[in-house]
């Protein structure tokens, strides 16, 4: 005789898994292993602090800030330093020549060929004498000018020698005191000439002989003892002429 058994059915109220605790893991998923973690759930883990989440960040920082000061350094060098008068490039004796070269931007104002091309500027310049003078004198146009009271003039004697249509433009010439006071680089100068380095009543601001003899006045403080005399023509560097 054959005996059927029939699996008992939990009774109502009766728990069908004893074996779990009350607030205990579900079923596992089919695979997996008691105590493993489904792979869609997370790890839970130690969150990464500040400084190890921005570390790649902290080491490049550094260098981010050289880089940045080097840029900058150049810039205020690019502009500071073709601005101003304040590179001797040569230093002679009162009558002694220099020969002096430089290459410039020309505008192409006075010689439209050459617009908005570099040129090579090259002359011969001498000072020949330095004397202080009692009165000016009367300028290429205008009236008389008097010596300002507080003030002393001197008289810059200079000699040139270059090809015609050369470009002197910015020409400076200024004296320079024993405390480093520089006087008449301002243009034009106290008689009103636009440029210092050709003779009065040039047209334009190029050479148009090729030899010349220009002077050039400037007011000092009474009471200052001149020792240099600068020569340049937009800077950075100028010519240094000792005197005795």
């Amino acid at each position: 005789m054959t005996t059927l058994v029939t699996p008992a059915v939990p009774g109502p109220g009766q728990d069908p898994y004893p074996s779990l605790q009350p607030g205990g893991a579900p079923s596992l998923q089919p695979g997996l292993l008691p105590g493993s973690v489904p792979p869609d759930v997370p790890a839970a883990g130690r969150p990464r602090g500040w400084w190890r989440r921005n570390a790649v960040w902290l080491v490049l920082l550094p260098i981010a800030v050289v880089v940045t000061t080097a840029a900058s350094s150049f810039r205020v060098w690019a502009f500071w330093w073709p601005d101003g008068v304040h590179y001797e490039s040569q230093r002679v004796a009162l009558g002694e020549p220099a020969h002096l070269a430089s290459e410039y931007l020309d505008m192409g104002f006075d010689v439209p060929e050459r617009a908005n091309t570099y040129v090579l500027r090259e002359l011969d310049a001498t000072v020949t004498g330095v004397e202080k003078v009692d009165e000016l004198p009367a300028p290429a146009y205008g009236m008389p000018v008097e010596i300002p009271e507080g003030s002393v003039a001197y008289e810059v004697q200079l000699h040139f020698a270059a090809e015609p249509q050369t470009d002197l433009s910015l020409c400076a010439i200024a004296l320079v005191s024993d405390d480093g006071t520089r006087y008449g680089e301002a243009a034009p100068d106290v008689l009103g000439n636009s440029n210092r380095c050709l003779p009065d009543g040039a047209d334009g601001f190029v050479s148009e002989q090729p030899e010349w003899d220009v002077s050039s006045f400037v007011l000092v403080d009474p009471d200052a003892t001149i020792e240099q005399v600068r020569l340049s023509f937009g800077g950075p560097d100028y010519l240094a002429v000792e005197l005795p």
